[in-house]
């Protein structure tokens, strides 16, 4: 899970103060969908608790300096990796169009439950 945001105390209460008062404004309609003023909504963590694989959650600075590769790509994005190869599950435009959190998870869970690892060996997808 790659979030438009930084990461940080600072950053964490200015973000919250957004999505609070203006949630319609706030950039990572990652965090938007999944998160609610007290912290992760209770279906997301569900679904991410069901999925058969660990969950990494990256902010913005790391996720740029750590994937330069991906450094035109609009955030926030779900990605998936499975020996060295990540592959994108969804863009930040399809998060946006899911509109909120059951239609998020719904769209996740039918990409997760298509998406097959390339046969390619351990090589990075270029996004």
């Amino acid at each position: 899970m790659v979030y438009n945001a930084d990461e940080g105390l600072f950053n964490a209460l200015n973000d919250w103060a957004h999505k609070f008062f203006s949630p319609e404004t706030y950039e990572c309609r990652l965090c938007r969908y999944t998160y609610g003023v007290t912290g992760m909504l209770p279906a997301w963590k569900t679904f991410l608790e069901r999925q058969p694989f660990p969950t990494v959650f990256i902010y913005r600075p790391d996720f740029r300096k750590k994937y330069p590769e991906y450094r035109d790509v609009a955030l926030p994005l779900i990605l998936v990796e499975k020996d060295g190869r990540i592959d994108v599950l969804l863009l930040a435009e399809e998060i946006g169009e899911t509109g909120g959190i059951i239609s998020l998870i719904n769209l996740a869970q039918s990409r997760i439950e298509a998406w097959q690892p390339p046969e390619k060996g351990p090589e990075r997808a270029t996004g």
